[in-house]
Formats: structure tokens, C-alpha cells, sequence
């Protein structure tokens, strides 16, 4: 099975931020980096991307259950 890539204009629109909000999140390592292809152009793989949305999705429902007594 060929696995599937994505650019960075498919992870904003997907995400629906822009490319300055995807770039720091790399910088500050709370999204994966991209491949560099030998022609810069900067790929996800789309199984890689799809476990960090689900990863996200389980985070933001533990918070969302949890009766936090701050």
C-alpha cells in the first residue's frame, strides 16, 4: 500500500489555521515536523497526521471529563 502525503496548504485548510500558527507549533514540538523532500518542499505523512488529530481528540476528552478543582 503507497502511503499518503500531505503539504502545508493541506494541513492549514484541514486544521484551519494558518501556516504561521503550524510553523510555531513545529518550533515548539506540539506538531510533528515534516519530511524536507530534496526540492525543500515539506511533506506529512497522512498516517502520521491522522494519529496526531486522533492524540489530540483523546487529550481534549480526558480534560473535558475530568472535574479538575483548581
Amino acid at each position: 500500500m503507497k502511503e499518503s502525503y500531505l503539504n502545508i496548504d493541506d494541513i492549514t485548510s484541514s486544521l484551519k489555521i494558518n501556516k504561521d500558527t503550524l510553523r510555531q507549533w513545529i518550533k515548539d514540538g506540539k506538531f510533528p515536523s515534516p519530511i524536507e523532500m530534496r526540492d525543500r518542499t515539506a511533506l506529512w505523512s497522512y498516517a502520521v497526521i491522522e494519529n496526531w488529530v486522533a492524540q489530540q481528540h483523546k487529550t481534549q476528552e480526558f480534560i473535558d471529563n475530568q472535574e479538575l478543582d483548581l
